[in-house]
């Protein structure tokens, strides 16, 4: 697919995108492309556009089309080929690797819900979940933090 066929393809998912939605923008994204995968208008072997070149389409941070994308290829849809680029492919992941997925999904929008209930954003859930990340060399640090 030529570079002005794959700036077609971001030009449809940019008048896809709907920042009143409540689903976030990489979600849409996902939605968008499996759409076009399903009513034909992306066909398996299509190249999509590089995440740079659909971010500043879109006006988004790379890593929204990033995150997209990752989707995309846990969902067996794209298939990215390091050093070509990013292709419509249409391959199920294996079915234990999607039901964990979708346990994985489950489990953030519970604890999405439950953060809420307690008066905090998905931010600050993401926040604390960053800070889950970050090794600690002594098992102390937290205890003199406070």
């Amino acid at each position: 697919m030529s570079k002005p066929e794959r700036s077609d393809i971001a030009k449809r998912i940019t008048a896809f995108l709907d920042s009143g939605r409540q689903q976030p923008l990489p979600r849409q994204i996902v939605d968008c492309v499996w759409l076009e995968v399903v009513d034909g208008t992306l066909q398996t072997g299509d190249r999509m556009p590089t995440v740079r070149e659909l971010s500043v389409e879109l006006g988004l941070t790379p890593r929204s089309v990033e995150r997209a994308y990752q989707q995309l290829e846990k969902l067996g849809v794209v298939a990215s080929r390091p050093g070509e680029g990013t292709f419509v492919s249409l391959n199920a992941p294996d079915r234990e690797i999607r039901e964990r997925w979708v346990k994985l999904e489950a489990l953030c929008r519970e604890a999405a819900g439950s953060a809420g209930a307690l008066g905090f954003s998905i931010d600050d859930l993401i926040d604390a979940l960053v800070d889950l990340r970050v090794p600690r060399n002594n098992p102390h640090e937290s205890e003199r933090r406070e």
